[in-house]
């Protein structure tokens, strides 16, 4: 029987093999990660970053049919289950690698005309309108729960709440002693304030903070992005030079074995 159509799926094309992640469901999300044809590992998580080890789900035979040095795989996801990127980890950065932060490996390509695709075309083509937007969601944090507050606050005053008359507690008349605490000396402060800017960025520093951190994560993803591009035209450009042949064309002609 033939597996269904993944959702999602990314390619790369190295000397060391041809990498291919695929991705099912949207909530609880199965992962497939084979290298030139063969299945290297399967997980399934529901959770938005996923790392896959090389033997993950296998049965013990075929782990140990596997060669070293096949690194590692992070698929991340956006908080609405959809899957945005797969990297792909050299056995060296894999060995270190404590979190899928972005930092290293080499980003798979999407399959053309994907999802996945659409949006790194987006990103890679209008920087600053994928700036813009990400900042106009860390303003849509900051603004949403003040206008529902601001809401809640309005139907409860309008609301005829009955008026309950409750009893006082007679609390007893405590006289405690008063402590006779020292004069301390006063300190001749230099007398300065803030300027009117950081004193304003202070007093709203809740607010400004999720706005700023939005737009340098989305700078910081754009520039990403634009690196993991470079190294993939790197690495094909690596193979075409060691073996005289494209990335497509060894795609082609390598054999479905590891």
């Amino acid at each position: 029987m033939t597996a269904p159509a993944p959702d999602q799926a990314w390619d790369l094309v190295t000397a060391g093999g041809r990498q291919r992640v695929e991705v099912r469901g949207s909530v609880n999300r199965q992962v497939t990660w084979l290298r030139d044809g063969v299945v290297v590992a399967r997980k399934k998580s529901m959770d938005d970053k996923i790392r896959v080890k090389p033997g993950d789900g296998l049965d013990e035979a075929d782990r140990a049919a596997l060669p070293d040095g096949l690194g590692m795989v992070g698929v991340v996801f956006t908080r609405m289950g959809r899957p945005r990127r797969a990297t792909w980890y050299s056995p060296d950065e894999a060995s270190e690698l404590t979190s899928l932060t972005g930092l290293g490996g080499i980003d798979l390509d999407p399959e053309p005309g994907s999802r996945a695709a659409a949006y790194e075309d987006k990103v890679l083509a209008h920087p600053r309108r994928y700036a813009a937007i990400q900042t106009a969601g860390g303003v849509a944090t900051v603004l949403v729960p003040i206008l529902l507050a601001a809401l809640l606050a309005r139907v409860a005053l309008t609301i005829p709440w009955p008026d309950w008359d409750l009893p006082s507690i007679p609390w007893p008349d405590w006289s405690l002693p008063s402590i006779p605490w020292p004069d301390l000396p006063s300190i001749p402060w230099p007398d300065w304030s803030l300027p009117g800017w950081l004193a304003w960025a202070l007093d709203n520093a809740s607010y400004v903070w999720p706005v700023v951190l939005a737009y340098v994560l989305a700078r910081g993803e754009v520039r990403r992005r634009r690196q993991q591009a470079e190294r993939r035209a790197a690495a094909r450009a690596s193979l075409e030079e060691s073996t005289g042949e494209s990335a497509d064309e060894s795609a082609e002609d390598r054999p479905g074995q590891l």
